[in-house]
């Protein structure tokens, strides 16, 4: 069967899915589960893909809650792709009235990641229809606890996703509210930064505001730390490389006492780049910055300083063979490549950091909008005419890799 032949039957079979898709995403966003613990989420997914011939699932994987279905291509030689699909939601009241809103106080799929396991679904029925003309092993993974920094660590470590057969190539989208709904868009070089965190706390002296002399005052120093930061940026990290250190809280004192200076000043923030080595330099200088300005003003501090994970690389070699494969389902005028880096964090990077892999970014922003609710907004909302093409999209990158049309190396 022809390439062209290949793409027809994939977008027909998508469209024949499509209100089934809707369905399915409905259901897992009226059910939304936090972290690690996803049992209803677990449970709808096992019993959709038990649905669909030759899947070998595997259930209860990283921890409890991940699902794992291997499918084999029915010609005898092939490669190996893992499609993944994050599956967690957040701690977020919905704001959205609709037949399928969030049956969970304080929980909501913000993120779109009921949105990501259906297509994926898709993904697999489309590939399993046409398996007879492929080779190979597709796995296609559905992780929990992305939004916590987990999932992936253990889907690689414990469950050894990547073994057994060895995974040649690796591929993840998220629905992305900037980019319009029919179109995907493929950052150059790196779509997730590498992410990091700290939290710091002051400890001075406490005392009465008239006699500022007598005291420590744990939020001069913290406010002379705030201020060191942009220094650390920009004179101890190369200007080749792009980093952000933001501090998003900061709390002392009692708002109805004003004539005391605390004792303890808490703050804490955020860290963006885009290497490893970058955001270890990054930490080194905060704690440098830290120990000499308390030793000035003779406080103490304790630190809590994290790095949670690396940056998702996109595949130089992979790039543009993906936009094309993209193009062929969507029209090539659709799929584009996005200059620039994005400093988001995802734990893909445990992925993306031991084999060749591309991560896209599927649009949901409907063409008659400017502009729709972001990512982990309350009245964050999923584009459903999405599902058909995204499912379509990964089940064309299924079908090259195995079949070797896309060269990792």
């Amino acid at each position: 069967m022809g390439e062209k032949q290949i793409v027809d039957i994939i977008k027909s079979k998508a469209k024949e899915i499509e209100e089934e898709l809707v369905s399915i995403r409905h259901e897992l966003h009226k059910h939304p589960e936090l972290g690690v613990e996803l049992h209803e989420t677990h449970d709808i997914i096992s019993r959709e893909l038990h649905k669909i011939p030759e899947l070998e699932v595997q259930e209860h994987k990283a921890g409890g809650s991940g699902v794992i279905a291997i499918l084999h291509g029915g010609k005898p030689e092939g490669k190996t792709v893992l499609l993944r699909a994050d599956i967690d939601a957040l701690p977020i009241e919905e704001e959205v009235d609709s037949p399928y809103k969030s049956e969970k106080q304080g929980c909501m799929h913000a993120c779109g990641h009921d949105g990501h396991a259906a297509w994926l679904i898709g993904a697999a029925k489309i590939l399993a229809s046409i398996r007879e003309e492929w080779g190979g092993c597709i796995k296609f993974v559905f992780q929990p606890g992305e939004e916590i920094g987990r999932g992936a660590m253990e889907l690689v470590k414990e469950d050894h996703v990547l073994e057994n057969p060895k995974v040649d190539m690796a591929f993840a989208a998220h629905g992305w509210p900037t980019v319009e709904s029919g179109k995907i868009g493929i950052a150059r070089r790196y779509a997730f930064g590498c992410v990091g965190a700290f939290a710091v706390e002051i400890i001075g002296k406490k005392g009465h505001a008239s006699w500022p002399e007598q005291t420590i005052d744990p939020i001069a120093v913290a406010n002379e730390v705030y201020q060191h930061i942009p220094a650390i940026l920009a004179r101890k990290i190369s200007g080749t490389d792009s980093g952000i250190m933001s501090v998003t809280y900061m709390q002392a004192g009692v708002e109805k006492i004003k004539n005391v200076i605390p004792q303890i000043c808490k703050f804490g923030g955020t860290m963006r780049t885009t290497k490893r080595e970058t955001m270890e330099k990054m930490a080194v200088e905060l704690k440098n910055e830290l120990r000499a300005i308390c030793e000035v003003y003779g406080a103490a501090y304790k630190s809590d300083i994290k790095i949670h994970g690396g940056a998702v690389e996109n595949s130089p070699i992979l790039l543009d063979q993906v936009r094309e494969a993209a193009g062929e389902i969507l029209g090539q005028e659709q799929s584009y490549i996005i200059e620039g880096d994005n400093l988001g964090g995802e734990n893909f990077s445990e992925y993306s950091n031991r084999v060749p892999a591309v991560y896209m970014f599927i649009g949901i922003k409907p063409k008659d909008k400017a502009e729709i609710p972001g990512l982990h907004s309350p009245i964050y909302q999923f584009d459903d005419g999405v599902l058909a093409n995204a499912s379509s999209v990964f089940a064309m990158l299924g079908y090259q890799g195995c079949m070797g049309m896309l060269e990792n190396s």
